[in-house]
């Protein structure tokens, strides 16, 4: 069962993955990431940065689609943790049942319009989360679970 999916440009980033993880009871994470699927030294840098007792998939966002879909993880408690806008929005074109994406970090970068505290969205990034809030997801912004809800809907 998917309990968080979230799009942090850091993919696995310490306190903010042990908060999530911890808040959620999370026992399964998938970083559904093409570029980070085939790094070998990526790949071994996030398995250092999971928390202890939460197994972990790297995969690219057509392997998680199957993962999410073939059924295997319907008893975990699943975060699904993307970096960026375009794959976060193939990713809910191959798996049904996604309501909500938790934004957590989109760096700064040329063009790009501040949408919340580290959240910076360019106009592809834009276009792609109009996309995702035309599918009836809600969008919020928050980066740890203690901070309040942000919704990006309502910027867009």
């Amino acid at each position: 069962m998917i309990k968080l999916v979230r799009i942090d440009y850091r993919l696995l980033h310490g306190q903010v993955v042990f908060a999530w993880t911890r808040a959620l009871d999370i026992d399964h994470i998938i970083v559904a990431n093409d570029k980070a699927a085939g790094d070998a030294f990526l790949t071994m840098s996030l398995n250092l940065a999971k928390p202890a007792g939460v197994t972990l998939d790297i995969s690219t966002v057509e392997q998680a689609a199957e993962k999410l879909n073939g059924g295997r993880l319907d008893n975990k408690k699943v975060m699904v943790v993307l970096g960026n806008t375009a794959e976060t929005l193939a990713l809910v074109g191959k798996v049904s049942g996604i309501s909500a994406i938790n934004y957590g970090g989109l760096p700064q970068k040329e063009g790009a319009t501040q949408f919340g505290k580290a959240i910076y969205l360019n106009a592809e990034e834009i276009a792609d989360s109009k996309a995702l809030k035309e599918k009836g997801i809600r969008l919020e912004m928050r980066q740890v679970p203690a901070h309040s809800v942000e919704l990006l809907n309502d910027k867009l």
